[in-house]
């Protein structure tokens, strides 16, 4: 299987065509943490894909724990790799799971995930996307597993805990009034490159 390597500031992933491949601006999530992070923070990361995000995170933030996940078992046999490679696999953990659904009741301190936010209606401005389709589109014109991710997602939160979710520009709205219905409050959207909204933290209320 061919692979490729994709250099970031602190670290360097390698990525195949059965995976999602990691953006440029990825590290937009230790950034988005950097302020909220506390010594001894449970991560749980829904969606690893090549374990971008939380190696990202783990290069930042040393004492921590993650626990990564993702359905697809490429996925995890890559994150694990590059997690060796990056000498940050003492700090992450990873496991098969679809989303929360072989997650035990534990809780974290954030939950974090770049989750299909694509709507498949517009596929066509996407032909020059060639990552998986399932790790790009999402039903319900993108939001279904935003949705699934913030419903389920309260559940697994400590007091004071956040939920951290990449999500196209023109969710922001949507996903802040969904996330109301949940106790949670839209405190802050980072933004991307390009500089539209691309991350948003949501706390619980306390």
């Amino acid at each position: 299987m061919k692979s490729n390597i994709i250099e970031f500031e602190k670290f360097k992933i390698k990525t195949t065509k059965d995976v999602f491949s990691p953006r440029d601006d990825v590290e937009i999530f230790p950034k988005a943490i950097e302020a909220l992070i506390k010594r001894k923070s449970k991560i749980l990361e829904l969606g690893t894909g090549t374990g971008a995000i939380s190696i990202s995170i783990a290069k930042y933030f040393k004492d921590i724990t993650i626990l990564a996940t993702d359905i697809n078992s490429s996925a995890l046999r890559i994150a694990k790799q590059n997690a060796i490679i990056n000498k940050v696999d003492q700090i992450i953990d990873f496991k098969k799971s679809n989303w929360f659904s072989d997650i035990k009741e534990n809780k974290y301190d954030f939950i974090i995930s770049n989750p299909p936010y694509l709507s498949k209606h517009n596929s066509i401005f996407y032909t020059e996307l060639s990552d998986p389709e399932n790790s790009l589109y999402a039903k319900n014109d993108g939001l279904d597993d935003i949705y699934k991710i913030i419903k389920d997602g309260v559940n697994y939160l400590n007091a004071d805990g956040h939920i951290i979710i990449e999500h196209s520009h023109n969710q922001t709205l949507i996903l802040k009034d969904y996330a109301k219905r949940f106790k949670l409050d839209l405190i802050k959207s980072e933004k991307d490159n390009s500089g539209f909204n691309r991350v948003s933290i949501l706390s619980n209320r306390i």
